[in-house]
């Protein structure tokens, strides 16, 4: 749920004025930019997530960033892993964990699964949300489709999406969860402050948010658990000189995703 906003040069913008996102060209979103991203994630899955289901190692246990003492106090860690263009389009991938010490998977699921409450959760960018549990769903795999509308303001600029997604929950093991997680549909408001005026057509946007892929990682372990996010989203291309600001952007919407995650299972 984070938006890798493709900073633009507003030179005519003067003291920060918040400027409506219809001043900025719309863009297409061709073939090309879409089967990059879909290669990207699914070479993820293969090297990432499969590998974790069969043998729990996740990307932390490889990394001395997390054998601190700020990890163990339940600060996040969050590092890059793709930040580039492609033709067409721009990838943005982070991944980043935190302890959350008298955690559970059953807390965590909980809430993943409490759509209607996201807006609690995931404030100010989740400003509503609803889900359904598919009638495919096992106890081992919950499959949920759920619609949230999201909203992402800055100093320069605001919009918000209609969202729809199609979500895995699945118990790997007594000590081991999933979710993964895809957008099948990302619509923009036409006006993020009147939602009455619809909507631009998918793919011919502002290409702010064109695809997102999320996958959660948790593991149970010494009275708490490890809280894993890989969060990874396909956008416009970011313009010459302005790439320090989809990474920005992406990093810290990484980690508030999962300090609000903590926030929300400490709550419990």
């Amino acid at each position: 749920m984070r938006f890798p906003l493709a900073a633009v040069c507003l030179g005519a913008a003067v003291c920060c004025a918040r400027l409506h996102a219809s001043v900025i060209p719309v863009f297409h979103l061709d073939a090309a930019a879409l089967q990059a991203f879909q290669d990207y994630v699914a070479q993820f899955e293969r090297d990432v997530a499969t590998p974790y289901a069969q043998s729990g190692k996740l990307w932390m246990d490889s990394s001395s960033c997390c054998r601190n003492g700020s990890f163990a106090a339940g600060k996040p860690v969050v590092e890059p892993r793709e930040n580039r263009d492609v033709s067409g389009g721009s990838i943005h991938h982070f991944s980043g964990t935190v302890y959350v010490q008298g955690g559970t998977i059953e807390k965590v699921s909980r809430i993943m699964r409490d759509y209607p409450n996201y807006p609690k959760y995931f404030r100010p960018e989740v400003l509503k949300g609803s889900g359904v549990r598919n009638p495919d769903s096992t106890p081992a795999d919950e499959h949920y489709t759920s619609h949230i509308s999201l909203t992402q303001s800055t100093l320069w600029i605001g919009v918000a999406y209609d969202c729809t997604y199609d979500t895995h929950y699945r118990l790997l093991d007594p000590h081991r969860w999933e979710s993964i997680s895809s957008a099948t549909s990302i619509r923009e408001w036409l006006d993020p402050k009147d939602a009455s005026r619809g909507y631009y057509p998918e793919g011919e946007d502002h290409g702010f948010l064109w695809r997102t892929n999320t996958f959660w990682f948790v593991r149970e372990r010494d009275g708490g658990v490890d809280v894993e996010l890989d969060s990874m989203t396909l956008s416009r291309p970011i313009p010459t000189g302005f790439g320090w600001w989809g990474t920005k952007r992406t990093r810290d919407a990484v980690d508030k995703m999962l300090r609000d995650m903590k926030a929300a299972v400490d709550a419990l």
